[in-house]
């Protein structure tokens, strides 16, 4: 009996195809590529604001309670807006953050393997782990946006990768396809 997975291979084929379109443009392109995935986010942002202002809209003419609702509008209206037009101005803000995040990460982490009394076993682990976090945000408080081109680096190999996986994977199923009765029901 065929089965549902084996039946769309083609949709596994495309994942793969679209997966390596973008780990070209990542790799080829990485601070337009990063530009672009901003914007998007801002677009989806911007657009999931309009909705919510619909639905307080909605709400309003129904008597319903509704400024919680329009309140998330409002925020994400402005932040769409802002993303779309200071876009390289947000991704150095927002990536910052994740260094400072990274920076307080590796402290707790160092301040919690001094205080942790008893055998935790490997404590080179956890040592290792905050080291890597200290690094990692410093790496990005220092040159934001250098380290977001090179995650979207990162991210272009790990999805060339990906679609060569998921290519093979679907052509994989179709021969298997082919091998497997059709059953009609």
């Amino acid at each position: 009996m065929k089965t549902q997975i084996t039946r769309n291979w083609l949709s596994f084929a495309l994942n793969g195809l679209v997966a390596i379109l973008y780990g070209i443009l990542a790799l080829t392109l990485p601070e337009g590529t990063l530009i672009v995935v901003a914007r998007y986010t801002g677009i989806v942002i911007l657009l999931t604001g309009i909705v919510f202002g619909l639905i307080s809209y909605n709400r309003h003419k129904n008597g319903l309670k509704y400024g919680i609702m329009l309140l998330q509008t409002i925020i994400l209206t402005l932040l769409g807006i802002f993303i779309l037009i200071y876009t390289k101005e947000t991704l150095n803000f927002f990536i910052t953050l994740i260094g400072i995040w990274a920076l307080i990460t590796g402290i707790i982490q160092l301040i919690a393997l001094v205080n942790i009394s008893g055998n935790l076993g490997n404590k080179n682990f956890f040592l290792i782990n905050a080291i890597i976090s200290l690094l990692f945000g410093l790496l990005l408080i220092i040159n934001p946006f250098t380290m977001a081109k090179t995650v979207i680096i990162i991210s272009g190999l790990l999805a060339l990768f990906f679609g060569f996986v998921m290519i093979w994977f679907a052509f994989s199923l179709r021969e298997l396809e082919k091998t497997i009765p059709y059953e009609e029901v």
